[in-house]
């Protein structure tokens, strides 16, 4: 049994928008024990090696892939590829009648969103001085926009949410989109925009995201609902299936 929603369905995205945000409220003691773990990690790093990468980063003559694997980091972490990739997934997965495809534009798009919202909060929260703005590491809570890298967790969102949506991708195609992220993390670090911890985070944010999302959409489907975008002559909607 199934039925087509007109409009864009903003009471699902925001609900669960809303189970996003409020996610640690209902983590274990394992999930605080691993957030423990990795916020002390993030920080170690931000002592240990963030004033070491940059200095390697300004002061080295480096080859001429690096600019363009930059180039390509940048524009896949701020939408300039990944934003057409998402709507060439869409219409692929519309043309052929792939609700794969369908599905894993839908999950991108949600992954994205999320993330965008929690890391502007992360980034008024830390207030991180930006490396080309700092003297050194320690510079939290002043007037940047540094921590995490937004244009990490978008680009490892996308790209770990497009592959949790395909059955069994290849290794190749594991290998292209986390080296599209990795390549991401590497420009905000070579282009002095961010410390190394900052992409680490992002990375990390970017990655729970995406799991977030598909664990989200397993269990409404375990509950007996299913939820995919649908197309039709009148507009953008949302097609609900249940048992």
């Amino acid at each position: 049994m199934q039925t087509v929603l007109a409009g864009d369905d903003t009471g699902y995205f925001s609900s669960g928008l809303g189970d996003y945000l409020t996610s640690p409220m209902r983590w274990d003691g394992k999930d605080w024990l691993e957030f423990g773990a990795i916020s002390g990690g993030i920080l170690f790093l931000s002592e240990q090696q963030d004033d070491k990468w940059k200095r390697e980063m300004v002061s080295e003559t480096h080859p001429s892939y690096d600019t363009n694997m930059t180039r390509i980091g940048n524009q896949w972490g701020d939408l300039t590829l990944s934003g057409p990739f998402m709507l060439g997934v869409y219409g692929y997965g519309r043309w052929n009648n792939d609700t794969t495809y369908l599905n894993a534009s839908y999950n991108m798009v949600q992954s994205a969103t999320y993330t965008g919202v929690m890391t502007t909060i992360l980034k008024y929260l830390f207030r991180r001085d930006r490396p080309c703005d700092a003297q050194d590491e320690s510079g939290w809570f002043k007037n940047g926009e540094t921590f995490p890298s937004g244009h990490t967790s978008l680009a490892f969102s996308v790209s770990r949410s497009y592959l949790n949506s395909l059955d069994s991708p290849s290794i190749a195609t594991q290998a292209l989109f986390y080296g599209l992220a990795a390549t991401t993390a590497f420009a905000r670090t070579y282009d002095n925009k961010h410390w190394t911890s900052d992409v680490v985070a992002g990375a990390l944010l970017g990655i729970y995201t995406a799991d977030f999302v598909r664990d989200q959409r397993k269990e409404r489907q375990n509950n007996g609902v299913s939820y995919s975008p649908y197309i039709w002559n009148e507009g953008v909607g949302i097609k609900i299936s249940w048992r």
